[in-house]
C-alpha cells in the first residue's frame, strides 16, 4: 500500500492527449475533467458561485453590453439591442415618471407654431420641409427659438427627447426666457439626447445656433414615462462589431461599416448617442485627376459641383477640402467684440495690397487689425478705423514681412445695425472645408461651409475626406498617448494631442495629428486596439505594435513606427490584462498572450499549450476579472464558458470550463471593492419560450452555506411562507432547487410564478441547480517517479478528503461518474448531522469503490446548492 496526494487544484484541465506526460510536472495536480468548479491561487477549490438573475434584455433581444466606468462606485450597463439602447445602472434600468407636461408643436410637421422667434441681428430661423426647425447663425450672432412651456408637474422629474438631424446646435432650459437655472448650455451633436431636469414651474426650452450652415432640428418632445430607450444606429446583425473606448462622461463607439459615434452622459437619466464629427479632416491625398470641384458659396450651405460625374449617395457626410487662389473673411457685425477670420499678406509692392469693404446700417467704428507672424497679437491697423460703409484697397508697405489682418468692431465700439465687412486679396491661397449633406447629382453635391472658401472659382486643388459610407469608417478606436486613435483595414489614425475630434493637418510640432498607412501584408481589417505601454493592433493576418523609435518616448509624426508582434487575431475584441493583452489567435480557437519582453518588443503566445481544446468549438467573446484574482471569461460559441485563472507570479496558468442550462451570449465586468462585478447575458429555455437574462456571479463570501447560499442560476432572492414563496414568475415551469435558512430545501417546480411544498419557512434563494464534475488525472502522473505505473494494474483502496464550508452530503465520489457514494453518514460512532454546514473538514480516510484497472481515477462531484470547498485529496492504492 502507499499514499498518494493531491494537495491543489489550481492547475485546471490537461488535454487528454497530454494525460501520459508524467514526466511533466502540472499533471499531477491537472485534471481530465473539472467544470463549475473555481480553483483558487492558494490551492483550494470551490463549486462556482451561482448566477443571481437581475432582468431580461428589451423584447428578450440579442444585446450587447458596453459597460460605462467613470469610477469604482459609479458605473452602467449600457444594453444595445436592434437600434436601441437602454441604461442598468445598480442592476435597474432607468426609468421616467409620468409627468403631463407637454411641448406645443415638437415634431415641426408643418411649421413653427409655438415657436418664439428670438433671432438675434443677422441670424434666421425658420420651418423646412419635410419637418424640421432649420437655424442659422453668422458665426457672431445666434438663430434663436423659444418655447415657455406651461409645467403640469412643478417640481417633478422632466426630460425633453430631442433629435437633431444636422448640427451641431445648443439647448438652454431655464425659468427665465435664455435661462438655464434647469439645464445648463448643452452642445447638441446630430443624432438623440434625452436629457432630464427637475422645474419648480414653467419653463423656457430654448434651441440656438451660431454657425453660418444650418442646423436642422427634428423634434423636441417631453420623454414618456417608463424604462429609457435611446435610439442607435446598429442593428442586431452588426452588434458583435461594436468597438469602444470611454473619456470621462463620453464612450467613442466604432463599427465596421457606420459611422463613429459618441455615447454622452450629462446626468444618470441624461443620455445621448450623436454622430462623431470631425470638422477638420483626417484627409486623403490631394485629388490628382481632371475632376474640378466647384463651390457656390464662400460659406453657410450651398453646392458643391464637380466637373464630371464624381459623388454617390456614399458621399453624405464625407469632408471635402479646397484649396483656391486669393483669400477672402467676411462677417455680421451686430455687437461689440466681433471679428471677421484672418487674412494672410506676405510678399512685396501690390501683392501685399488687399480690399477692405464695409456695407450696411450700423452706428458704430468698424476697425482693421493686424498681427505679425502669426495670429493672436492684434494691434489696430494705420488709418484703419471707419463708420461709414466702405470700399477701399489697403497698402501696408511692409514688404516681405507676413503679417495677418481681421477687420471688426472692438469693444465700446458699437450702437447700433449690422456691419457686413469682408478683407480680401487675390494673393496668396486660401483653404476651405465642407460637409456633404445631400446627393443631387452625381455632379452636384449640397453642402456646408465648415471652414469658408476663399473664392467660388474652379479648383483641381481639393481632397476628400477618409471617412464616408464611400469610403468606409474604421472598425475600431482605442485611447493612448493623450490622443484618440482610430483604424480601419490597412490604415491607423491619431487625433491631435488632447483634442479626441481634431485632425487638423496643419497643426505642427508633436502634438499633429497621425495618419499612417500600415503598408505591409494583406489589407487587413483591424479588429481591435489595445493600449499597453506600445499601441497594439490586431488586424486578420497580424498582429501590430505602434511606438516610437526610442523606449518610452512618445508616438509622433516623426516618431512613428509599426512592428509585427503576433499571429493574426480573430474578429474578437482583444482585452488588457495587467500590463498584458490577450486576444483570440485567427483560428478562432486559440487564446493568446500578447506580453513585452525584457528587450522592449512585444510577442505573442499561446495560453492554452497544455489544453489546446479548451477554446473548442471557437472564442466569441472575451472579458477580464480582476477581483479577487485574475480570471479571464473566454465565452465559447456554443455558450459554454472557458474560464483562465492567471497568476504569473505563481506560474498559475489554470483552465476551468462553465457550464449552465443555458447559452451564455455576452459577458460585461464592473469594478467591485472585494470582488467585481461579472453579469453574463444568458438565453434560456423557460416555460416553452427564448429568454435571455442578465445574471449576476455571486461573490465567493454568499456561496459558504449560510443562510442565504447562493449557488443556483438565475436565482432570487425569496421568502417561504407557509411552505411556498412568490416572485419567480422568470422560472415558470422549471425546477428549482432552493437553500433555505442555512439548509438544503429540496426541488420544486414553479407554478404561476410561485413554489410550494418546502419542508422549512424563512429567507431562501432559489434557482436552477447544476453539476461540478471532477475527474483526476492518471495516477502515474500523481505517483512520484509514478512512469512505471504506465500499463500496470492498480487500485485505489481508500481516499481522505480536507475541505472547508462543506455540506454534509456537498460531496460524491467514485471511481467513475456512474458510480458514486455520499461521504460517510457515520463518524466517531454517530451518525453526521446531515443540514449542518461544516466549516472544516478533515477525517480519516475511508473506503473506495474502486477496482483493479490500468486507469484508476477519483471522480467527484458537487451539486448546487450545497456548498463545498476541497483543499486536498489523499488516496491510498494498493
Amino acid at each position: 500500500m502507499s499514499k498518494v496526494s493531491i494537495l491543489a487544484f489550481n492547475r485546471g484541465l490537461i488535454s487528454p492527449l497530454a494525460l501520459a506526460r508524467v514526466d511533466f510536472k502540472r499533471t499531477a495536480l491537472s485534471a481530465e475533467e473539472m467544470t463549475n468548479w473555481m480553483p483558487r491561487s492558494l490551492g483550494s477549490m470551490m463549486l462556482r458561485p451561482g448566477l443571481g438573475y437581475k432582468g431580461g434584455t428589451r423584447g428578450n433581444a440579442k444585446a450587447v453590453t458596453i459597460p460605462f466606468i467613470f469610477a469604482v462606485d459609479d458605473t452602467a450597463r449600457l444594453e444595445m439591442t436592434d437600434g436601441r439602447m437602454r441604461i442598468w445602472v445598480d442592476d435597474a434600468l432607468v426609468t421616467r415618471g409620468t409627468v403631463a407636461t407637454r411641448i406645443t408643436n415638437g415634431t415641426f410637421d408643418t411649421d413653427l407654431t409655438g415657436w418664439t422667434d428670438a433671432d438675434e441681428a443677422g441670424a434666421t430661423s425658420d420651418w423646412v420641409a419635410p419637418g424640421f426647425m432649420r437655424l442659422y447663425g453668422t458665426g457672431n450672432t445666434a438663430a434663436r427659438r423659444r418655447q415657455l412651456v406651461t409645467c403640469a408637474n412643478a417640481g417633478a422629474r422632466h426630460a425633453v427627447n430631442i433629435s437633431v438631424n444636422r448640427g451641431p446646435l445648443k439647448l438652454r432650459i431655464g425659468s427665465t426666457a435664455g435661462g438655464e437655472e434647469y439645464l445648463k448650455e448643452a452642445t447638441l451633436y446630430p443624432g438623440e439626447h434625452s436629457l432630464a431636469f427637475t422645474p419648480t414651474g414653467d419653463f423656457y426650452v430654448e434651441l440656438f445656433c451660431y454657425t453660418k450652415y444650418a442646423a436642422l432640428v427634428d423634434s423636441v418632445t417631453i420623454a414618456p414615462a417608463g424604462i429609457i430607450e435611446v435610439a442607435t444606429p446598429w442593428p442586431a446583425d452588426a452588434l458583435d462589431n461594436l468597438r469602444w473606448d470611454q473619456s470621462g462622461d463620453v464612450v467613442f463607439v466604432a463599427c465596421t461599416g457606420y459611422r463613429q459615434r459618441r455615447i454622452e452622459r450629462r446626468a444618470v437619466d441624461s443620455w445621448s448617442v450623436v454622430t462623431y464629427q470631425c470638422d477638420d479632416g483626417p484627409f486623403k491625398v490631394a485629388n490628382i485627376g481632371p475632376v474640378k470641384m466647384t463651390p457656390s458659396v464662400n460659406s453657410g450651405d450651398g453646392d458643391l459641383t464637380a466637373s464630371a460625374p464624381y459623388f454617390r449617395v456614399g458621399h453624405v457626410g464625407a469632408l471635402f477640402r479646397l484649396t483656391q487662389g486669393g483669400q477672402s473673411a467676411s462677417a455680421s457685425l451686430t455687437a461689440e467684440d466681433q471679428w471677421s477670420a484672418p487674412i494672410r499678406i506676405t510678399g512685396v509692392d501690390g501683392n501685399r495690397v488687399f480690399a477692405v469693404i464695409i456695407t450696411g446700417t450700423f452706428v458704430a467704428t468698424v476697425t482693421l487689425q493686424y498681427s505679425v507672424g502669426d495670429p493672436g497679437a492684434w494691434v489696430d491697423a494705420p488709418n484703419g478705423t471707419y463708420t461709414l460703409p466702405t470700399s477701399i484697397s489697403y497698402d501696408d508697405t511692409l514688404d516681405n514681412q507676413v503679417i495677418y489682418y481681421r477687420i471688426g468692431i472692438k469693444a465700446g465700439a458699437y450702437t447700433s445695425g449690422t456691419a457686413e465687412v469682408t478683407v480680401s486679396t487675390p494673393s496668396g491661397s486660401q483653404t476651405g472645408i465642407c460637409r456633404v449633406n445631400t446627393i443631387a447629382s452625381p455632379t452636384v453635391a449640397n453642402v456646408s461651409v465648415l471652414t469658408d472658401f476663399g473664392d467660388t472659382t474652379a479648383t483641381d486643388d481639393w481632397s476628400e475626406s477618409y471617412w464616408s459610407d464611400e469610403a468606409g469608417y474604421p472598425s475600431a478606436g482605442r485611447f493612448f498617448e493623450g490622443r484618440l486613435w482610430w483604424a480601419g483595414r490597412d490604415r491607423i489614425w491619431g487625433s491631435v494631442s488632447d483634442s479626441f475630434s481634431s485632425f487638423d493637418d496643419k497643426v505642427e510640432g508633436d502634438s499633429a495629428p497621425i495618419s499612417r498607412s500600415i503598408g505591409s501584408g494583406p489589407v487587413d481589417r483591424i479588429y481591435w486596439m489595445m493600449a499597453l505601454d506600445q499601441l497594439i493592433l490586431g488586424a486578420g493576418g497580424k498582429v501590430w505594435a505602434v511606438r516610437s523609435s526610442t523606449f518610452e518616448e512618445p508616438i509622433t509624426v516623426s516618431n512613428f513606427n509599426m512592428k509585427r508582434c503576433g499571429q493574426g487575431s480573430a474578429a474578437v475584441t482583444g482585452i488588457e490584462v495587467d500590463k498584458n493583452g490577450v486576444y483570440v489567435q485567427c483560428s478562432g480557437a486559440h487564446l493568446y498572450e500578447v506580453a513585452q519582453g525584457e528587450d522592449g518588443k512585444y510577442a505573442s503566445d499561446d495560453l492554452a499549450k497544455h489544453v489546446p481544446e479548451i477554446g473548442e468549438p471557437s472564442l466569441v467573446r472575451l472579458a477580464v476579472q480582476e477581483r479577487p484574482e485574475t480570471r479571464i471569461h473566454c465565452i465559447r460559441s456554443d455558450g459554454t464558458v472557458a474560464i483562465l485563472i492567471l497568476d504569473k507570479a505563481e506560474e498559475i496558468q489554470c483552465w476551468v470550463p462553465f457550464e449552465t442550462d443555458g447559452v451564455v451570449e455576452d459577458i460585461v465586468v464592473e469594478p467591485g471593492a472585494i470582488e467585481d462585478k461579472v453579469t453574463y447575458l444568458v438565453r434560456r429555455a423557460v416555460n416553452g419560450a427564448t429568454v435571455r437574462y442578465y445574471e449576476r456571479w455571486a461573490m465567493e463570501s454568499e456561496c459558504r452555506g449560510g443562510t442565504l447560499s447562493k449557488l443556483a442560476d438565475s436565482f432570487a432572492q425569496v421568502t417561504i411562507d407557509g411552505g411556498a414563496a412568490t416572485g419567480l414568475g422568470h422560472l415558470e415551469g422549471r425546477e428549482v432547487v432552493i437553500w433555505v435558512d442555512g439548509k438544503d430545501g429540496g426541488t420544486a417546480t414553479v407554478a404561476g410564478g410561485s413554489i410550494s411544498g418546502v419542508p422549512y419557512d424563512g429567507a431562501a434563494i432559489v434557482g436552477l441547480g447544476y453539476s461540478a464534475p471532477y475527474k483526476s488525472a492518471k495516477l502515474a502522473a500523481i505517483v512520484p517517479d509514478g512512469a512505471s505505473l504506465l500499463c500496470s494494474t492498480r487500485k485505489i483502496m481508500r481516499i481522505g478528503l480536507i475541505a472547508r464550508d462543506i455540506h454534509p452530503q456537498g460531496l460524491t465520489y467514485g471511481p467513475d461518474f456512474d458510480v458514486q457514494d455520499d461521504l460517510p453518514m457515520i463518524e466517531d460512532g454517530a451518525r453526521v448531522e446531515q443540514s449542518e454546514v461544516r466549516t472544516a473538514y478533515d477525517e480519516p480516510m475511508f473506503s473506495f469503490e474502486g477496482s483493479w484497472d490500468t486507469d484508476c481515477r477519483v471522480c467527484l462531484v458537487a451539486k448546487a446548492p450545497r456548498p463545498v470547498t476541497l483543499l486536498a485529496c489523499v488516496m491510498e492504492i494498493a
